[in-house]
Parts: structure tokens; C-alpha cells; sequence
């Protein structure tokens, strides 16, 4: 089966892509009726857009990187399944990476996630490791949030809260990163 393009789109639907483009992204210069018939071909043809183009034209690929040295732990998981209901809630994919508490583990993860596609990072840990992190993050150039976890005994929804925290907290680093506002990136 052939990938269907926005290039693809616009000579099915007879709109130029540039229509096609903003019918899609509901523009209010595209009327209406436009933005229905483009929308309704797209959808009956399964038009997936190129999540790639969008975020190099947009500057922002809406996605998230969330970092744990466990993904099966109890805690976060729970924590995890806070960020990724509000992220998804906002329009945001959350790609999950995990490290293990070995020397340099949430830090290598950390480097290895700062080449352009993603838009803010959260990690989470119990490594002292994380400190100097912390200390460090205001020079790193995407919005960071760092929670070292001081207690692990604590009950399950603390955590889903602390995950609640830690995502409204990044987006609105991210909020403030993209609109040019210098600010402190713990």
C-alpha cells in the first residue's frame, strides 16, 4: 500500500497542498466547506500526518522524554501514568527511556536525548547522581525537570501526584522555553 502524502492528499482532493495544509491544521482563512471535504478524504484514506515535517516547521515536535531507572517499579509507573494521561491530554507524545543506577546512567540518558526531537525532558531517580544534574540543568538547552525520589515508601497516589507535578511543572517550561523566556530549568 502506497504512503499517502500531503502531496498525495492535495491531488485527490484537487486543493493545492498549501490549502490542503491549512484545512487540516483548521486555519480560518480555508473555508468551512474546504476544511470538511479535505478533512473527510483524509480520514477515508487513513492521512496520517508526517509528525517530522511538523515539528520542522513548528520548531516543537510536541513530545516528551520522561527517564527512570525502572520502568516495572511500583513507583513509577505510577508516576508515569499521571505524566503520560495529562501529557496526552495536551497534545503530547511521551517516549519513556530508563537507565540503570550504574555510574553516569541518568546522565548519558540525558545527553542522548538532546539532539532536537523532543521538547522538554523529566527525570526521575533516586541516584545522588540526579543532584548534580539538578545543579547543572539550568545550562542545558531544553526544559528540564528533575525529581529525586527522597522517599520510597511513600503510598501509590503521592506519586501519581508527584507525576502530576513534575508534567504541569515541564509545560509550562516548555510553554515559557518556546516562547523566549529566559528562565531556571530545575
Amino acid at each position: 500500500m502506497m504512503e499517502v502524502t500531503m502531496k498525495t492528499l492535495s491531488k485527490m482532493s484537487g486543493y493545492s497542498v498549501s490549502t490542503v495544509s491549512k484545512a487540516l491544521r483548521d486555519k480560518k482563512d480555508i473555508s468551512l466547506k474546504t476544511r470538511r471535504i479535505i478533512k473527510e478524504l483524509a480520514e477515508s484514506i487513513d492521512f496520517v500526518p508526517n509528525n517530522s515535517a511538523i515539528a520542522l516547521r513548528s520548531q516543537k515536535s510536541n513530545t516528551i522524554a520522561v527517564i527512570v531507572p525502572q520502568i516495572d517499579s511500583k513507583i513509577y509507573g505510577s508516576m508515569l501514568n499521571s505524566i503520560q494521561h495529562i501529557a496526552f491530554e495536551r497534545g503530547y507524545r511521551v517516549v519513556v527511556q530508563q537507565y540503570y543506577n550504574g555510574e553516569n546512567g541518568a546522565f548519558d540518558s540525558l545527553k542522548s536525548l538532546r539532539n532536537g526531537g523532543i521538547d522538554g525532558i523529566i527525570l526521575i531517580g533516586v541516584s545522588n547522581e540526579l543532584d548534580a544534574i539538578k545543579k547543572d540543568a539550568a545550562d542545558h538547552f531544553l526544559p528540564t525537570v528533575v525529581n529525586k525520589i527522597e522517599d520510597t515508601g511513600l503510598h501509590t497516589d503521592d506519586y501519581k501526584y508527584s507525576g502530576r507535578k513534575n508534567i504541569l511543572s515541564l509545560l509550562s517550561k516548555i510553554d515559557s522555553y518556546s516562547a523566549g523566556i529566559k528562565l531556571h530549568m530545575v
